[in-house]
């Protein structure tokens, strides 16, 4: 009986070094790193897991997956890797900053997409909602003045066809007020229209304005009188990082 329970510890000893070999493989090693640090980082394949950079995916990955790196006030990242449990990969990410230039341009072309690049969905929201406005009522103004503006001139055409062939004096004055109520409707419908317009080009500058000047700041980052603070994550720790401009 003793010499079992001998000849069993010694076994399991030696096959201790292959046990936990095996689970090594099967665990996997998949590292994304990024510059800056601390983006977030999306796996998506036969399984959705999530991890913020540095970070090392240990859970047994196999297959394709699309990774996708993100970081408020950077431009997205996204690849696909085919990975294998057994190999360990690494991934680095130099993420490129977004620009107020690049969301002006956007801006330019549809209000509020600048907004939208910047991660301001409400203010998107609210430049997309003035622009279908202004456009709308635009379009409904021009249709207006179109109706006063043809009806100013068949008066116009009226009234001097009552003068070409002689009409009484009470014709003419019917036909002279016609006239110039209808000259008047189609002058406040031309303003009206003046007015949408200046409504749309409002609010294309006023967003493509708020891209240039009221780009967002990182989040976290703060500057008080020269001294800034900067959030910093790395390979499991989290602190701060305060800068001095002299």
């Amino acid at each position: 009986m003793l010499f079992k329970r001998i000849l069993i510890a010694c076994l399991f000893f030696v096959l201790l070094p292959v046990i936990l070999n095996a689970q090594g493989i099967v665990q996997g090693n998949f590292t994304v790193k990024s510059s800056p640090a601390g983006a977030e980082v999306i796996l998506k394949g036969e399984a959705v897991v999530v991890g913020v950079t540095p970070t090392v995916f240990q859970q047994p990955l196999f297959g394709e997956y699309k990774v996708d790196v993100r970081k408020f006030g950077y431009e997205k990242y996204s690849t696909r890797v085919m990975l294998d449990p057994s190999k360990p990969q690494e991934l680095s990410v130099n993420l490129s900053p977004k620009t107020r230039i690049k969301a002006a341009v956007r801006s330019l072309v549809v209000p509020g997409w600048g907004q939208l690049y910047a991660e301001q969905k409400t203010k998107s929201f609210i430049f997309n909602l003035l622009a279908v406005g202004s456009v709308a009522a635009y379009l409904i103004a021009n249709d207006e003045y179109n109706d006063k503006y043809n009806d100013y001139k068949a008066s116009e055409r009226a009234y001097d066809s009552t003068i070409t062939h002689g009409g009484s004096y009470a014709d003419i004055r019917s036909s002279y007020q016609d006239f110039r109520e209808n000259q008047e409707e189609a002058y406040d419908a031309e303003t009206m229209r003046r007015v949408t317009i200046g409504a749309v080009v409002g609010a294309w500058s006023l967003s493509v304005l708020d891209a240039l000047f009221f780009f967002p700041q990182e989040r976290g980052t703060f500057t008080v009188k020269g001294l800034t603070v900067k959030p910093e994550t790395g390979s499991g720790t989290i602190g701060l990082t305060l800068t001095k401009s002299f």
